[in-house]
């Protein structure tokens, strides 16, 4: 069996993860999360994040603020062990500038060690934007030449006039084949999970199962994969304001979601109204038969703004859900 990770090499991992010490402009503990400010967050791996054994997952806030979901007895080690090797403490977090609640979520922060090859970077792409339209004209003032030539050596070059009309074809079908590409789109699914979903295996086997919360995340990644997500994001929480925000942070960022709120499942407005705020295709997921337990669990607010609700398939549900909702997100771009 393979030996536990230490919160110290935990720590390492994560730094790496977000771009190292140099990316990170303050740290804080919050409940079981490691908070976190990142200098450029287009440094930031979240598939590595993910894939380091004891983070649950990721939460957004704003342009620039990470937290790393941790189980509760091992996040103030690992936060320990981070702060031992950024060097940073609470009360030393930079002024942050331009994090107001009016802010664009969807903002590129350019650290200033990058904007001098940023801008050139900007400038060659300008530049080769203009060489494409030269040459877009140039391919076209050929069609044309090559339609005039065949009028012209209609009698005695048939076969010259066939073989420019061939190429004519040839230019036609690259720019068809050009605008079908401008059309293809990378889908991003989060998957969000309630209290106590954490402890699958450990709660209540006879109900729940004896597949731990590590089982479901990787049958998730999997069948996500399968299916043809460009990227599952997974994230779990035992509060609600925080699930509120990772709701309202998935706003123009995830084309779907699916969500198992546990038991905010059946007393939360809240979620309802964050679900139908970001207006995200939703589908609903319970683990055991809610429908024929006790009176109280038949209750779903959440279900309201969903499309689907799958429940008592175990943590095959979730499998389902993806497929669900990949055949959902298919449909809608093919109507678009």
């Amino acid at each position: 069996m393979a030996a536990e990770a230490s919160p110290s090499s935990i720590a390492e991992s994560v730094l790496s993860s977000v771009g190292g010490k140099e990316n990170v402009r303050s740290n804080s503990l919050c409940m079981t999360r490691l908070r976190l400010r990142i200098v450029n967050p287009e440094e930031v791996d979240d598939e590595e994040l993910e894939s380091i054994p004891g983070v649950l997952g990721l939460a957004s806030r704003g342009s620039d603020g990470l937290e790393v979901v941790f189980g509760p007895r091992l996040v103030r080690d690992v936060y320990n062990s981070f702060v031992g090797l950024t060097g940073l403490n609470p009360e030393d977090a930079d002024t942050v500038v331009g994090t107001s609640p009016l802010a664009s979520n969807l903002r590129v922060r350019i650290s200033p060690s990058r904007q001098r090859s940023y801008e050139a970077q900007s400038r060659a792409n300008d530049a080769a934007l203009s060489d494409g339209v030269h040459l877009l004209s140039h391919v076209n003032a050929d069609v044309d030449d090559l339609a005039g030539l065949s009028q012209l050596f209609e009698q005695d070059k048939t076969g010259e006039a066939d073989a420019m009309q061939e190429k004519s074809n040839e230019v036609s079908a690259a720019d068809d084949s050009e605008d079908e590409s401008i059309h293809t789109q990378d889908y991003r699914l989060l998957i969000i999970n309630g209290p106590n979903i954490n402890m699958l295996g450990i709660r209540e086997p006879d109900i729940y199962g004896h597949s731990s919360y590590d089982d479901l995340l990787t049958l998730c990644k999997a069948v996500a994969s399968e299916v043809g997500f460009s990227t599952c994001s997974c994230f779990q929480s035992n509060h609600e304001g925080d699930i509120v925000d990772r709701i309202q942070d998935a706003y123009q960022v995830y084309d779907g979601i699916i969500i198992n709120p546990g038991a905010l499942t059946h007393t939360s407005i809240a979620l309802l109204d964050a679900l139908r705020a970001v207006g995200i295709p939703t589908i609903e997921v319970h683990i055991s038969e809610v429908d024929k337990r006790e009176a109280f669990r038949q209750i779903s607010y959440v279900r309201d703004a969903c499309f689907e609700s799958i429940v008592g398939l175990g943590i095959e549900g979730y499998a389902k859900a993806i497929r669900d909702m990949a055949a959902h997100l298919n449909i809608t771009a093919c109507n678009l």
